[in-house]
């Protein structure tokens, strides 16, 4: 059976316990969830590294092991969380949320999709196209071309759209070059986006 109650503690403790340990790896807390999953309480960390310019967050499978380890020796000292739960650890992910106004200024110019509480002033609820700069307490997109504006507070949801970008050739002898571009496109393939596909490393569940 899932538990009934959404939390029983307090997620700002969490965080202040696990602060110095995330600052000595020189990784910095996206987002901490605190869900529940089909098997049970989920603690969630979301982290990127210190001045990483990349959707990603510039952090490898490494990191978010190494992360995990030490977040999970805290919190067993602390003794802050009496439910059972599992540690997820991982990156934002090439199609990272955009969760406040700043994340939306520093991904100015990357393609993006915006769902919203309530219609556009062109009718959609959808946006999809190109981040722009907007006064402060909105959101811009340029959809098809027309620059829309819209109230941050309608922002339901909103993510970075991750494409693949086709490479010009150039002069390629047929049986050699196409080899090589092929498993460029395998990797680059591996990279995207897709369900389960964001890096991380799971705790076991912690026995109360």
């Amino acid at each position: 059976m899932e538990p009934s109650t959404r939390a029983v503690f307090d997620l700002g403790r969490v965080r202040d316990a696990v602060a110095p340990v995330l600052a000595s790896h020189g990784i910095t807390l996206v987002d901490l969830e605190w869900i529940t999953e089909r098997a049970g309480w989920t603690l969630r960390f979301t982290i990127e590294r210190e001045g990483a310019d990349d959707a990603g967050g510039g952090v490898t499978l490494e990191d978010c092991a190494d992360v995990s380890r030490d977040v999970s020796s805290v919190l067993d000292v602390e003794d802050l969380i009496p439910n059972h739960y599992n540690l997820e650890v991982s990156s934002p992910g090439l199609d990272r949320r955009l969760r406040t106004a700043a994340e939306f200024a520093r991904f100015l110019g990357r393609t993006a999709k915006v769902k919203l509480a309530r219609p556009a002033p062109d009718g959609q609820r959808l946006l999809r196209g190109e981040l722009l700069e907007a006064p402060e307490g909105q959101v811009a997109v340029l959809v098809d071309g027309k620059r829309i504006a819209v109230p941050f507070a309608d922002v339901v949801e909103a993510r970075l759209v991750f494409e693949l970008t086709a490479q010009p050739k150039k002069g390629q002898r047929q049986g050699k070059e196409p080899a090589k571009e092929s498993g460029q496109k395998k990797q680059l393939a591996e990279a995207a986006p897709r369900s389960g596909s964001k890096r991380s490393e799971r705790g076991s569940e912690k026995r109360k």
